[in-house]
């Protein structure tokens, strides 16, 4: 069953993108209403002018922000995040969920860390911590893609983030501010597809400027970081993804009260 839920993520491309697909046929129009509103969408751009897109799923009180990448080296969750637009089209959310492609389109392409101007677009942010530099930006908020992140953050209000990484002692789940037990429902239910899913609340290092410092420290909103394995086997990643989301969103309907 789960084999035949990824490969469905994968190919029923023509169910999430179109109403006339299996899924707006069986569950009728409020479906079609939901999968157009989860086609990819441009909300800003990149340094270099690249789109930056989001899709938006489900409805109900909690309102979870979800970002599929911010490093342009840590691709590893880029296949999983197509395979969750499809899970979240085919099983809409009793949530509000608003997920973005990618975050540093530029860095993706050139397989760099930070942005086009060489900043790491997760030291840009105006946490109490943050320090000036030229890998962290002149300024906090410095960088067009992390003003196009703050402006969806201040306009959606979420009450949940959940941010994609991968790292080389991955896979885990870290968080910040008020975020330890959806960080051990993600755990948990990831590890059903791989047993090595597991909670680290440090990284083990200071992160000076981090959206993590400053939504979930100094704003007190819950942040997972989710890291993936660096170079791992795409399948059980995506299958991760979606059973770790699916388990944050049912404990987040809490947050919204």
């Amino acid at each position: 069953m789960r084999a035949l839920l990824i490969l469905m993520c994968l190919v029923l491309g023509a169910c999430s993108s179109s109403p006339t697909g299996r899924a707006g046929r069986e569950v009728g129009v409020g479906a079609q209403v939901a999968v157009a509103r989860s086609d990819w969408r441009t909300i800003g751009t990149s340094v270099l002018g690249a789109p930056i897109e989001a899709a938006e799923f489900g409805s109900g009180p909690p309102r979870v922000l979800i970002v599929g990448g911010i490093h342009g080296d840590e691709r590893e969750a880029a296949p999983a995040v197509e395979a969750l637009r499809r899970h979240l089209v085919i099983f809409p959310p009793r949530a509000r969920v608003v997920l973005i492609r990618d975050l540093n389109p530029d860095g993706t392409k050139a397989g760099t860390r930070g942005n086009a101007h060489g900043v790491d677009l997760n030291r840009n942010w105006p946490a109490r911590s943050f320090q000036a530099s030229l890998a962290h930006g002149s300024a906090a908020l410095s960088e067009p893609e992390a003003r196009v992140l703050h402006e969806q953050i201040e306009a959606f209000d979420p009450h949940l983030m959940i941010v994609l990484h991968s790292a080389r002692g991955g896979p885990f789940v870290n968080f910040d501010g008020p975020a330890m037990e959806l960080a051990h429902r993600f755990a948990a239910a990831a590890r059903v597809s791989d047993h090595r899913w597991h909670v680290r609340p440090e990284m083990g290092y200071a992160t000076p400027g981090s959206l993590g410092s400053y939504i979930g420290v100094d704003r007190g909103i819950p942040v997972l970081t989710i890291e993936f394995a660096r170079g791992h086997e795409a399948g059980p990643a995506m299958l991760a993804l979606m059973d770790g989301v699916t388990a944050t969103l049912e404990g987040a309907a809490g947050l919204a009260k």
